[in-house]
């Protein structure tokens, strides 16, 4: 059974796709929409698990997408939101089922199942790559409007080949699968390979891909590796138009001025990302009780250990976004001090090596003492820590000139791997209008640059007392 894993956490979605396989499915991971549609016009899969906050795409209008484009496979929904109204509605818009976060993994694997036993339509379960299909049942391979007739084992071969289309399969999985040896100098995979292709292939465009001291390809390579795309969709600047305060004026509004919804959205927001790193902890200390594996990877522990340290940094930044706060002695509040107040939520993460913070300011700059600004502060940490699950280096820099504070968070990764972070617009694509509603009422301006690892904020500040120069801590 090949399923399609549609999910943007890449530490939820290994989880999930080891353990799935561990129970006889074949998975592709599929990191953004475009991924999404191309695995579905190349492969045919028998089950789409969909993860309802799929970066800047949101779940459900993609759901709406592929049943409108006559795309008839299973979806079973994935979701943090557990309000009846979030479940009739992914079901009125096509969903098979609907399984909220975080889950048991075997409540994940039996509705699974039930899905695919209630869906048992023969055509699902042909597979297909391009022009080339192999029904299982009947053993018979078409390519095109041609019948291509293979011996037993030939179609073993192909038959393992494409269900794990796009990856590369090794001579010895080959082996092992098709002819139950472990034999490692037996040129029987060889041999039948170049059985195949010409079979397959005869004359007609190639398939069937060596992959230099690995082992096999069918097909072109697979796209689900891809980092999120967001190519499609808004960035840039959001301009507020009211106007930034002069020097001397005094910053408004107070914390209590806030919206009743606008608190809700923030807070329900942190939420959300709190339960994609709770599920992962819940599904690998699940699979190792089932598995009774005696040993544990250290890699796979230390992930594990950090998804466990993001989930502690959000459940304290939903506190501290609700937490209330004494009236201030004054108006104005050193940014130093602020951050350092902040941080104290964050200590974990930084303990853990995930979060590694450079300061990049003048000692004397001093922005509004408002719980409101505050609150936005810790909504975009704890929405960068809970969007990405990588080492991160997160730099601030600040300059206060003429009663204006411009604040630059910027963020890189901390370790080896080149896959770039989410961007800026990625990382708030729910929280953008809520976020503008505040930092309006703050008297201030957020720019999303487009594509970059970058937030702007600029704010009201206190003049400034000594001349600004560079500060690094």
């Amino acid at each position: 059974m090949l399923i399609l894993l549609a999910d943007d956490d890449p530490q939820l979605a290994t989880f999930l796709s080891k353990s799935l396989e561990s129970e006889g499915y074949s998975v592709h991971t599929a990191l953004d929409e475009s991924s999404v549609m191309n695995e579905l016009k190349r492969q045919n899969y028998q089950l789409i698990i969909l993860d309802l906050n799929f970066g800047p795409t949101d779940g459900l209008k993609l759901l709406e997408k592929l049943r409108a484009n006559g795309v008839e496979t299973p979806v079973l929904v994935l979701s943090a939101r557990n309000r009846v109204s979030d479940r009739i509605e992914s079901l009125n818009l096509g969903a098979d089922d609907y399984v909220t976060k975080p889950f048991s993994f075997q409540e994940l694997a039996a509705r699974a199942n039930a899905i695919l036993r209630r869906k048992a339509d023969p055509s699902l379960n042909v597979l297909r790559l391009e022009d080339l299909e192999l029904d299982p049942l009947t053993r018979k391979v078409h390519r095109g409007t041609h019948e291509i007739k293979l011996s037993p084992k030939e179609f073993d071969m192909l038959h393992l080949l494409m269900r794990r289309a796009g990856e590369t399969v090794s001579r010895q999985q080959l082996l092992q699968e098709c002819w139950e040896t472990t034999e490692t100098d037996s040129n029987l995979v060889d041999v039948y390979v170049n059985y195949l292709r010409k079979k397959v292939e005869a004359g007609q465009a190639k398939m069937i891909f060596t992959v230099r001291g690995s082992g096999y390809r069918l097909g072109a390579p697979a796209t689900g590796a891809q980092s999120p795309a967001a190519a499609d969709h808004e960035h840039g600047v959001i301009h507020l138009a009211h106007r930034i305060p002069g020097p001397g004026s005094s910053p408004q509004p107070s914390g209590s001025e806030l919206t009743t919804n606008a608190l809700r959205a923030l807070i329900h927001a942190i939420a959300h990302d709190l339960a994609q790193p709770l599920t992962s902890v819940r599904c690998f200390l699940e699979m190792l009780s089932i598995r009774k594996t005696p040993g544990i990877q250290p890699a796979d522990l230390k992930t594990i250990e950090q998804q466990a340290d993001r989930a502690i940094a959000l459940a304290k930044g939903i506190s501290a976004v609700v937490r209330d706060s004494a009236a201030a002695d004054s108006a104005w509040i050193s940014l130093e001090a602020l951050f350092n107040e902040i941080f104290s939520d964050f200590s974990v993460l930084q303990h853990s090596g995930l979060l590694t913070v450079q300061r990049l300011w003048d000692p004397s700059v001093q922005v509004s003492s408002s719980p409101v600004l505050r609150q936005v502060l810790v909504l975009l940490l704890s929405k960068l820590t809970g969007r990405n699950a990588r080492p991160m280096v997160l730099t601030l820099a600040a300059e206060s000139k003429d009663g204006r504070c411009q604040l630059e968070l910027r963020w890189r990764p901390a370790d080896s791997v080149q896959k770039p972070l989410p961007d800026a617009a990625n990382i708030l694509t729910r929280e953008r209008s809520t976020l503008k509603e505040i930092v309006f009422a703050l008297g201030g301006e957020l720019v999303l640059p487009e594509g970059e690892c970058r937030i702007v904020l600029r704010l009201p500040g206190a003049q400034a007392l000594a001349p600004a120069a560079g500060f690094v801590q």
